[in-house]
Parts: C-alpha cells; structure tokens; sequence
C-alpha cells in the first residue's frame, strides 16, 4: 500500500511536470469543458469512481489536469464525491462479491489490512482510517468486517475523504502551475496530519 502512494505522488509530479515542462497546449480542450461542462465533469467523476474499484488504477495523475480544467475547489469536490461512490461500491463488493475481489487484489494484503482494524471500530475510527490509508483497498477491507454497519460506513468515509480530497487537489493545482514550493509544503503539511492523526488513534485505541 505503501508502495501504491509513493507510485502514485510520482506519477502526479510526472503529468504536472510534464505539463508545465512542455505548456501543453490546452485551450482546445478548456474550450470543450466550456460548452459541455456537466459531461466533463461526469467524465473526471466516473474515472475517479472506477480508480477505486478497479484496481490497481489511480486518479491521482489527474489532478494537474483536472484543476486546470474545474478549478480547486470544484475538483476537490468532484474527487470527493467519486472516491465515496467509489468506496461504497468496494465495499459492496467486498461484503458481496469475494469472487471478484479474489481477482483485482491480493486476498493476503486484504488481510493484513483486516487484521489491523479492530472488529468493533467505530464511526471515529473510519473516520480516520479515511484520513491516514488510500481509499481503495481500505474499503474493501472495511467492506469484509460483518459486523459494521453499512450507514456507519458511509457517513463516517465522506467526513474522512473530504479533507484529503481538498488538500490533495490543492497540491496537484499547485503542482501542475509550477508552484512547488506551494506544492512541497502542502504535501509536507498533509503527511505531518496524517502522522499525527495516526498516532494519536493507535494511542487511544
């Protein structure tokens, strides 16, 4: 899992570079969000959706291109709306459909997932396994504990998808207009949380 973020943050400097590097030229397709606004968007939604559940995909190297195209704050949105569908059908899939699960991912990674997440975590706990491990194979771990309550899941995913989800499309606007130094210090402010966030909760667990 480890290995998938950092490949991940290496793909995204990858794409931002390569735009800033070659100033692709975009304004063909600015022009087309333009007039048709709702599909482009419903596009970058369905991709994100299908990064989470079909594995091992990420959309993390969409997102130079994305908050050229929407904005920050509406592909942060957008991006938090597709990692929670996303994260609702893995774990769907994951309670429902084993068969499937056993082809897209290791079953053994999955378990040693499961085995570190305690059979009564709660709201709180989801919460901030949303903020501290990628989306995907968390879910579908989630998705195989019996007895959590699916409503439990869903609320508890939104509240913990939507803070990365705006930091994260922050960074990649920053990352893809050049601005690293922006970039560096979002991406080191993300991380400090995350390992903050993750100790306390192994503290009081």
């Amino acid at each position: 899992m480890k290995t998938k973020i950092i490949l991940g943050v290496i793909a995204l400097a990858l794409v931002a570079l390569g735009v800033w590097q070659l100033e692709w030229d975009m304004s063909w397709f600015k022009s087309w969000i333009g007039l048709h606004p709702v599909l482009g968007a419903g596009i970058y939604f369905v991709l994100v959706v299908a990064s989470v559940v079909l594995l091992p995909l990420s959309s993390l190297p969409l997102l130079p291109f994305a908050t050229k195209m929407f904005g920050v704050v509406l592909t942060a949105l957008l991006s938090a709306a597709g990692w929670w569908i996303g994260c609702l059908i893995a774990f769907q899939i994951a309670r429902f459909g084993r068969q499937y699960l056993e082809r897209i991912t290791s079953m053994e990674a999955l378990d040693r997932i499961e085995d570190k997440i305690p059979d009564d975590v709660g709201f709180g706990g989801i919460v901030v396994l949303r903020m501290i491990l990628p989306v995907d194979v968390v879910s579908f771990a989630l998705g195989l504990l019996k007895r959590l309550r699916f409503r439990t899941y869903a609320v508890a995913s939104l509240i913990g998808i939507l803070p990365f989800a705006f930091v994260i499309s922050y960074a990649g606007g920053q990352l893809g207009a050049g601005k690293f130094l922006s970039f560096g210090l979002a991406v080191a402010g993300m991380i400090a949380a995350v390992l903050i966030i993750r100790r306390l909760w192994k503290a009081h667990r």
